[in-house]
């Protein structure tokens, strides 16, 4: 068993919503169109989401069935190389698969049970937060769950991500630190916003790096009508965040 991730043309934070099964099927002709130039073979390819193995194959009745992880579709022809390097047995191209992999592990999905996901706060109620930005600041609904993180356990902090946007899950994470009275609802909203333009925007690729806050994402964070208000709070009141106890947050 091994592992591979593919991209294309589809933004990995609107693939879901985007590709429906027939044009699923146009994905993989195309992409099995691009990596014959590198096997040769007849093959037969599946996408899969596994969230373990990566690049799997196996030969039955001469021909290679080959499995591999979705963040392939996106792959460029080095990494189409290597890959075809790998399958033939040579480790040659073991290298910039592992710097693909690695460079595209947030797309790798986790389980999670729905029982776990929580967007009710003790004084802040995610969805509700959402929902009015949908309102203001987008002409199309963004349907992105948006939940509290948990807390860490952690005495010492020098820093804080306030939330977080997974592509993998599509799924919006905010720190419980905001979950309080004394952090002002602008404030939430701007963390909220920010991650749901990752949703909106998605992710390009420059070389071997992957560009989440592009231009396009930076001038469009700045419709938000309390944003300069909202970062100078943060910058002012971090290390009250930081030396602030964890708060529960309250069950759905």
């Amino acid at each position: 068993m091994d592992q591979l991730a593919f991209n294309y043309c589809v933004p990995p934070a609107v693939r879901r919503r985007l590709v429906s099964v027939a044009g699923m099927e146009q994905v993989c002709r195309q992409w099995r169109e691009r990596f014959s130039a590198y096997w040769g073979r007849d093959f037969v390819l599946r996408f899969t989401d596994n969230s373990s193995t990566m690049i799997s194959y196996r030969k039955r009745k001469g021909i290679m069935e080959l499995r591999l992880h979705n963040m392939f579709i996106e792959a460029d022809d080095r990494v189409l190389a290597a890959l075809g390097a790998y399958l033939k047995g040579s480790r040659r191209g073991n290298r910039r698969l592992d710097q693909f992999i690695q460079a595209n592990a947030d797309k790798i999905g986790r389980r999670r049970r729905k029982s776990k996901l929580n967007s009710k706060g003790q004084y802040y109620q995610l969805e509700n937060i959402r929902d009015a930005l949908n309102q203001t600041y987008f002409k199309e609904p963004v349907e992105v769950p948006v939940i509290w993180g948990r807390a860490t356990n952690k005495r010492r902090r020098s820093s804080i991500r306030l939330g977080s946007y997974s592509f993998a899950d599509q799924l919006i994470r905010i720190h419980p630190a905001l979950d309080d009275d004394r952090v002002p609802a602008y404030v939430v909203a701007a963390v909220v916003f920010h991650e749901m333009l990752h949703h909106v925007v998605g992710a390009t690729r420059r070389g071997t790096r992957r560009m989440v806050h592009t231009r396009e994402f930076k001038e469009r964070e700045q419709a938000y009508l309390y944003l300069d208000k909202a970062l100078a709070w943060q910058e002012k009141n971090l290390s009250q965040l930081l030396r602030s106890p964890k708060r529960r947050v309250a069950p759905a």
